[in-house]
Protein backbone atom coordinates (compact mmCIF):
# COMPACT_ATOMS: atom_id res chain seq x y z
CA UNK A 1 0.00 0.00 0.00
CA UNK A 2 3.12 2.07 0.10
CA UNK A 3 2.63 3.64 -3.58
CA UNK A 4 -1.43 3.56 -3.20
CA UNK A 5 -1.15 6.01 0.25
CA UNK A 6 1.40 8.17 -1.74
CA UNK A 7 -0.88 8.63 -4.76
CA UNK A 8 -4.32 7.88 -3.28
CA UNK A 9 -5.13 12.34 -2.00
CA UNK A 10 -6.12 14.25 -5.39
CA UNK A 11 -5.52 17.98 -5.33
CA UNK A 12 -9.17 19.75 -4.71
CA UNK A 13 -7.74 23.04 -7.12
CA UNK A 14 -6.95 19.93 -10.44
CA UNK A 15 -10.42 18.34 -10.42
CA UNK A 16 -13.52 20.18 -11.53
CA UNK A 17 -17.47 18.84 -12.00
CA UNK A 18 -18.97 17.34 -15.21
CA UNK A 19 -22.08 16.31 -16.15
CA UNK A 20 -22.84 13.86 -19.37
CA UNK A 21 -25.77 13.01 -21.42
CA UNK A 22 -28.41 11.33 -19.22
CA UNK A 23 -27.74 13.31 -16.17
CA UNK A 24 -24.67 11.25 -15.17
CA UNK A 25 -21.95 13.36 -12.86
CA UNK A 26 -18.53 13.19 -11.73
CA UNK A 27 -15.51 14.28 -11.20
CA UNK A 28 -12.93 15.22 -14.23
CA UNK A 29 -9.15 15.27 -13.10
CA UNK A 30 -6.43 17.61 -14.73
CA UNK A 31 -4.13 14.68 -16.70
CA UNK A 32 -1.05 17.65 -16.10
CA UNK A 33 -1.38 17.26 -12.42
CA UNK A 34 -1.64 13.09 -12.76
CA UNK A 35 1.81 13.54 -14.71
CA UNK A 36 2.81 16.17 -12.00
CA UNK A 37 2.25 13.59 -9.32
CA UNK A 38 3.74 10.72 -11.20
CA UNK A 39 7.10 12.78 -11.88
CA UNK A 40 7.19 13.77 -8.29
CA UNK A 41 7.14 10.23 -6.91
CA UNK A 42 8.41 8.24 -9.76
CA UNK A 43 11.12 10.99 -11.27
CA UNK A 44 10.69 12.04 -14.57
CA UNK A 45 8.60 11.10 -17.58
CA UNK A 46 10.61 8.71 -19.86
CA UNK A 47 13.22 7.65 -16.69
CA UNK A 48 11.05 6.94 -13.50
CA UNK A 49 7.98 6.25 -15.27
CA UNK A 50 6.18 6.32 -18.86
CA UNK A 51 3.40 4.74 -20.88
CA UNK A 52 2.75 3.20 -24.22
CA UNK A 53 0.06 2.13 -26.68
CA UNK A 54 -0.50 -1.13 -26.65
CA UNK A 55 -3.40 -1.28 -29.77
CA UNK A 56 -5.97 0.81 -30.98
CA UNK A 57 -9.12 0.78 -33.35
CA UNK A 58 -12.33 2.46 -34.33
CA UNK A 59 -15.70 1.30 -34.04
CA UNK A 60 -18.91 3.61 -33.78
CA UNK A 61 -17.42 6.73 -35.11
CA UNK A 62 -15.24 6.03 -31.56
CA UNK A 63 -11.42 5.86 -31.42
CA UNK A 64 -10.32 3.36 -28.76
CA UNK A 65 -6.58 2.98 -27.41
CA UNK A 66 -4.75 0.61 -25.80
CA UNK A 67 -2.04 1.65 -23.03
CA UNK A 68 -0.33 0.38 -20.19
CA UNK A 69 2.21 2.53 -17.71
CA UNK A 70 5.20 1.31 -16.30
CA UNK A 71 7.38 3.20 -13.48
CA UNK A 72 10.48 2.09 -11.31
CA UNK A 73 9.60 1.36 -8.05
CA UNK A 74 11.32 2.98 -5.78
CA UNK A 75 12.32 0.23 -3.14
CA UNK A 76 13.25 -2.02 -5.61
CA UNK A 77 14.11 0.05 -8.83
CA UNK A 78 12.86 -2.50 -10.84
CA UNK A 79 10.53 -1.83 -13.70
CA UNK A 80 6.98 -2.72 -12.92
CA UNK A 81 3.53 -2.48 -14.93
CA UNK A 82 0.30 -1.47 -14.89
CA UNK A 83 -2.51 -3.78 -16.57
CA UNK A 84 -3.45 -2.26 -20.08
CA UNK A 85 -6.79 -0.59 -19.93
CA UNK A 86 -8.46 1.21 -22.93
CA UNK A 87 -9.53 4.61 -23.09
CA UNK A 88 -12.34 5.93 -26.00
CA UNK A 89 -13.53 9.48 -27.36
CA UNK A 90 -15.46 10.43 -30.02
CA UNK A 91 -14.04 11.39 -33.56
CA UNK A 92 -16.38 14.34 -34.28
CA UNK A 93 -17.62 17.03 -31.78
CA UNK A 94 -20.96 18.57 -31.85
CA UNK A 95 -21.56 22.58 -31.55
CA UNK A 96 -24.58 24.26 -32.66
CA UNK A 97 -26.31 20.94 -34.28
CA UNK A 98 -23.42 20.46 -36.53
CA UNK A 99 -20.58 18.06 -36.42
CA UNK A 100 -17.33 18.18 -36.64
CA UNK A 101 -13.96 16.09 -36.80
CA UNK A 102 -12.23 16.39 -33.42
CA UNK A 103 -8.59 16.61 -33.85
CA UNK A 104 -7.95 15.73 -30.51
CA UNK A 105 -10.00 12.80 -29.81
CA UNK A 106 -6.58 10.45 -30.51
CA UNK A 107 -4.97 12.22 -27.58
CA UNK A 108 -8.22 12.48 -25.26
CA UNK A 109 -8.64 7.96 -25.75
CA UNK A 110 -4.63 8.25 -24.77
CA UNK A 111 -5.01 10.16 -21.68
CA UNK A 112 -8.61 8.18 -20.74
CA UNK A 113 -6.79 5.03 -20.97
CA UNK A 114 -3.82 6.29 -18.99
CA UNK A 115 -5.65 7.86 -16.27
CA UNK A 116 -7.13 4.34 -15.92
CA UNK A 117 -3.75 2.32 -15.72
CA UNK A 118 -2.86 5.01 -12.80
CA UNK A 119 -5.76 4.39 -11.17
CA UNK A 120 -4.87 0.84 -10.94
CA UNK A 121 -1.57 1.97 -8.75
CA UNK A 122 -3.73 4.59 -6.40
CA UNK A 123 -3.46 7.62 -8.18
CA UNK A 124 -6.89 9.88 -7.36
CA UNK A 125 -8.66 6.71 -5.73
CA UNK A 126 -10.57 9.01 -3.63
CA UNK A 127 -12.61 10.46 -6.19
CA UNK A 128 -12.99 6.78 -7.76
CA UNK A 129 -13.45 5.54 -4.06
CA UNK A 130 -16.58 8.46 -3.83
CA UNK A 131 -14.43 10.10 -0.64
CA UNK A 132 -15.01 13.48 -2.88
CA UNK A 133 -18.33 13.78 -2.50
CA UNK A 134 -17.69 14.32 1.63
CA UNK A 135 -17.17 18.22 2.22
CA UNK A 136 -15.23 17.39 4.78
CA UNK A 137 -12.49 15.62 2.89
CA UNK A 138 -12.27 17.93 0.12
CA UNK A 139 -11.40 20.39 3.35
CA UNK A 140 -8.74 18.26 4.58
CA UNK A 141 -7.34 18.01 0.90
CA UNK A 142 -7.07 21.47 0.70
CA UNK A 143 -5.35 21.76 3.52
CA UNK A 144 -2.91 18.98 3.02
CA UNK A 145 -1.70 20.51 -0.28
CA UNK A 146 -1.91 23.90 1.43
CA UNK A 147 0.78 22.50 3.96
CA UNK A 148 2.59 20.22 1.06
CA UNK A 149 3.22 23.35 -1.00
CA UNK A 150 4.66 25.37 2.08
CA UNK A 151 8.42 25.69 1.52
CA UNK A 152 8.85 24.51 5.16
CA UNK A 153 7.77 21.03 4.74
CA UNK A 154 9.30 19.96 1.53
CA UNK A 155 11.57 17.00 2.23
CA UNK A 156 14.93 18.99 2.65
CA UNK A 157 13.15 21.28 5.10
CA UNK A 158 11.68 18.02 7.26
CA UNK A 159 15.05 16.24 7.20
CA UNK A 160 17.24 19.72 8.17
CA UNK A 161 14.32 20.15 11.18
CA UNK A 162 14.49 16.59 12.44
CA UNK A 163 18.77 17.07 12.50
CA UNK A 164 18.04 19.81 14.12
CA UNK A 165 16.00 18.24 17.07
CA UNK A 166 18.17 15.08 17.32
CA UNK A 167 21.32 18.08 18.03
CA UNK A 168 19.29 19.75 20.55
CA UNK A 169 18.14 16.65 22.30
CA UNK A 170 21.33 15.63 22.82
CA UNK A 171 22.28 18.42 24.81
CA UNK A 172 19.19 18.03 27.12
CA UNK A 173 20.37 16.88 30.23
CA UNK A 174 16.71 16.25 32.67
CA UNK A 175 13.23 16.93 31.68
CA UNK A 176 13.03 20.85 31.93
CA UNK A 177 15.46 21.07 29.37
CA UNK A 178 13.02 18.49 26.90
CA UNK A 179 9.85 20.62 28.29
CA UNK A 180 11.74 23.19 26.86
CA UNK A 181 12.94 22.36 23.64
CA UNK A 182 9.22 20.95 23.23
CA UNK A 183 7.42 24.27 24.10
CA UNK A 184 9.86 26.28 21.33
CA UNK A 185 7.84 25.70 18.69
CA UNK A 186 8.58 21.64 17.76
CA UNK A 187 5.24 21.11 18.51
CA UNK A 188 3.04 23.36 15.98
CA UNK A 189 6.20 22.54 13.66
CA UNK A 190 5.41 18.78 13.88
CA UNK A 191 1.73 19.37 13.57
CA UNK A 192 2.16 20.97 10.04
CA UNK A 193 4.55 18.36 9.33
CA UNK A 194 2.08 15.28 10.04
CA UNK A 195 -0.23 17.07 7.93
CA UNK A 196 2.09 15.98 4.68
CA UNK A 197 4.91 13.55 6.27
CA UNK A 198 3.08 10.91 9.36
CA UNK A 199 6.37 9.22 9.16
CA UNK A 200 8.21 11.98 10.31
CA UNK A 201 6.11 13.05 12.38
CA UNK A 202 6.52 9.85 14.40
CA UNK A 203 10.11 9.75 13.80
CA UNK A 204 10.26 13.22 15.46
CA UNK A 205 7.87 12.10 18.43
CA UNK A 206 9.87 9.07 18.80
CA UNK A 207 13.22 11.17 19.56
CA UNK A 208 11.34 12.49 22.43
CA UNK A 209 10.01 9.85 23.67
CA UNK A 210 13.86 7.95 23.52
CA UNK A 211 15.17 11.12 25.01
CA UNK A 212 12.51 11.09 28.01
CA UNK A 213 12.64 7.21 28.92
CA UNK A 214 16.98 8.05 28.80
CA UNK A 215 16.84 10.56 31.14
CA UNK A 216 14.00 9.02 33.66
CA UNK A 217 16.25 5.57 33.41
CA UNK A 218 19.60 7.79 34.35
CA UNK A 219 17.67 9.59 37.26
CA UNK A 220 16.64 6.18 38.51
CA UNK A 221 20.18 4.54 38.62
CA UNK A 222 21.41 7.83 40.00
CA UNK A 223 18.73 7.82 42.78
CA UNK A 224 19.62 3.87 44.08
CA UNK A 225 23.19 4.92 43.39
CA UNK A 226 22.73 7.85 46.18
CA UNK A 227 20.79 5.54 48.09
Amino acid sequence: MFLWNRLKRTDPKATKPFTRAGGFRGTQIDPTWRFQMMTEVFGPIGKGWGYEQVDWTIAERMIFICARVWYIDPETEKKCFTGPQWGGTEMVRRRNGMEMPDDECFKMSMTDAVGKCLLQIGLAADVYMGQFDDSKYREESEAFYAAKSNPDLQPAAVEAFESEVKRRLGACLDLDDLEEVWRSGVGTRLREIGSVDRAAQHRITGLFAQKKAEILKREDEEGREAA
